[in-house]
């Protein structure tokens, strides 16, 4: 358990929704329309590992428990529970919008941790994530932390020289 990640499936809601108390409801608002994957319009990669069509297809749980293991792929940015110790700190050079989330997965992928998605447990977003729905500066925030990413990810073959995953 102790280098485990406990993926939460993260969704979006339609505006003025209250947010689903369950995976049954959810999958109600799913089913009309009024629920989706996060990021499933402005960038499916970014949450595709967490195989939302698998999810899906589960029975809801009486309970919450581990449905099953996937491997992290570049570029997923997955929310998530981590242990309490052990997990190394997010990159706090990494402000604004990009790269921030995919720089934490990348690293955790690259210390030896697994990711496992939960069944009977989400987040979710209220309001769907449409182009044009940012703030001015983001391009710019985006390239910059793009450099960064690629600066990022070369300190990691530095600090886990022993081991065989890369980002």
């Amino acid at each position: 358990w102790a280098r485990l990640l406990l993926v939460l499936p993260a969704f979006e809601l339609r505006s003025g929704l209250r947010p689903p108390g369950s995976k049954a409801e959810l999958l109600r608002l799913w089913g009309s329309g009024d629920a989706r994957p996060f990021y499933g319009t402005l960038c499916p990669r970014c949450q595709a590992p967490t195989d939302f069509g698998r999810w899906r297809a589960l029975p809801p749980p009486p309970r919450l428990r581990v449905a099953y293991e996937v491997p992290w792929r570049d570029p997923w940015e997955p929310f998530f529970v981590a242990p309490a110790r052990g997990v190394p700190p997010f990159d706090e050079r990494f402000l604004q919008y990009g790269f921030n989330r995919i720089s934490q997965a990348c690293e955790l992928h690259v210390a030896g941790f697994r990711f496992v998605v939960l069944d009977g447990a989400f987040v979710a977003h209220r309001g769907f994530k449409e182009p044009g729905g940012f703030h001015g500066g983001r391009e710019a925030e985006l390239g910059q932390n793009r450099r960064l990413f690629r600066r990022f990810r070369e300190e990691l073959r530095e600090r886990y020289p022993g081991s065989g995953r890369r980002c």
